[in-house]
């Protein structure tokens, strides 16, 4: 099912030229509108499960895979509520090439972004500090163990070139609902995408704006 088949309609004045009148009404899908997943069914975690997005995969080859309906990829995209693909889906390697292009010359690219943390453990092999926290170049840790004292300036350095991949891969761990569970979440849309009783409504799936009204999800 595609995601545009759920929406209502609403009929809007026509002024596409000098013949239409504010009388004449077009019928058109209200985009306004939006779903989303219930947010008990967050709160189920038998409903959901993690997939690794793998190379220039986008939402509908995923769906393709997981549900083998490749029009089901809005399904994949709200249970991850993601409104904006090209900045909340990993870029294909092509993209990915051509926004370093965009954004970097050849030395900005080397240059250091920022510096992480390296793990730390103590003679008794205690996690002290984490590796990946974003810190200063002259960082320092101090802690001690029985009489000893220790100071330690260990970080790493991350390149612009490096942050930007990181950046990219780490949008490649999502959440899919499992396919058992996805007649569920069209239903619920097929629900959220009706229209309640108002002054404006015609039906469930119909109803009649104005040049003076501005349209609300509802």
């Amino acid at each position: 099912m595609n995601y545009f088949d759920l929406f209502p309609d609403v009929e809007l004045p026509s002024f596409s030229d000098k013949r239409n009148s504010s009388k004449d009404f077009i019928k058109v899908k209200n985009l306004f509108k939006r779903g989303k997943v219930r947010e008990d069914f967050f709160q189920n975690i038998t409903a959901f499960y993690r997939y690794t997005i793998e190379g220039d995969d986008r939402p509908d080859n995923v769906a393709h895979k997981v549900y083998e309906n490749q029009n089901l990829d809005w399904v994949v995209l709200i249970a991850n509520n993601i409104i904006n693909i090209r900045d909340e889906w990993p870029m294909s390697q092509y993209d990915f090439q051509r926004y370093l292009d965009n954004k970097y010359d050849s030395v900005q690219l080397s240059q250091i972004h920022h510096y992480e943390t390296t793990e730390i453990r103590n003679p008794d092999d205690k996690l002290l500090l984490q590796s990946g926290l974003t810190v200063d170049a002259d960082f320092t840790f101090s802690y001690s163990h029985g009489e000893n004292i220790y100071n330690i300036n260990k970080v790493t350095s991350v390149s612009n070139f490096q942050h930007e991949i990181n950046k990219n891969e780490s949008k490649r761990s999502i959440y899919l609902v499992r396919p058992e569970y996805v007649p569920i979440v069209i239903n619920d849309m097929r629900e959220i995408m009706t229209y309640t009783d108002s002054s404006q409504y015609i039906n469930r799936k119909l109803k009649k704006g104005d040049n003076l009204r501005v349209l609300e999800p509802r």
